[in-house]
């Protein structure tokens, strides 16, 4: 190169040496690599405990909530007794035998059924409840009447509107009519 005055310029002042053992030794990869391998690393983070504690918080809010729900809403209208129960069915049971939906013989199943659950009774046999012992004979030709209307073959109907009516009358005198309260069971 030429200056103003078409002189060369000056050496330059650094000559590139080409790099060789004198400058850097030779790096051994091989001992950096061992170092590096005996680094851990760091463990993985545990989520589980996590987990576990979310779902348990969940399942606690949840049955706060259900209990809190419960206690908050008012309770079905529920009748007050299994006799009340039975007094509604049988109001059921009495129209759909007189409009011939049923058979007597259906009618006498589940009137039966009816006075047995509205009186708390385990099994209906010919004893008499001792709330209805005024009423023995007539509990007697009732349960005799049903039990010719239910096991015997190709009976002629022997149900009357008088046995619907004896039946509202036990149900309704029964001392189980008022003195249970919904949910309570005297077995």
């Amino acid at each position: 190169m030429l200056a103003d005055s078409n002189t060369p310029l000056a050496a330059p002042l650094v000559e590139s040496t080409p790099l060789t053992d004198t400058i850097a030794p030779p790096i051994n990869h091989a001992l950096i690599l061992d170092r590096l391998a005996d680094v851990q690393l760091p463990a993985e983070p545990m989520l589980w405990p996590i987990f576990v504690f979310i779902v348990v918080m969940l399942i606690i809010i949840a049955l706060i909530y259900l209990g809190y729900r419960r206690y908050q809403s008012p309770p079905p209208a529920q009748p007050d007794s299994h006799a009340q129960q039975a007094l509604e069915k049988l109001t059921i049971v009495e129209s759909a035998w007189a409009n011939n939906e049923i058979d007597a013989r259906e009618a006498a199943y589940r009137l039966s059924t009816l006075l047995r659950l509205g009186l708390n009774l385990p099994q209906l046999n010919h004893h008499c409840p001792s709330a209805l012992a005024d009423s023995s004979q007539a509990w007697q030709q009732t349960l005799a009447l049903f039990n010719q209307q239910r096991y015997q073959p190709a009976t002629t109907p022997l149900l009357t509107s008088n046995t619907f009516d004896q039946l509202r009358q036990w149900l309704s005198t029964s001392p189980y009519a008022s003195a249970n309260k919904p949910g309570e069971t005297n077995v």
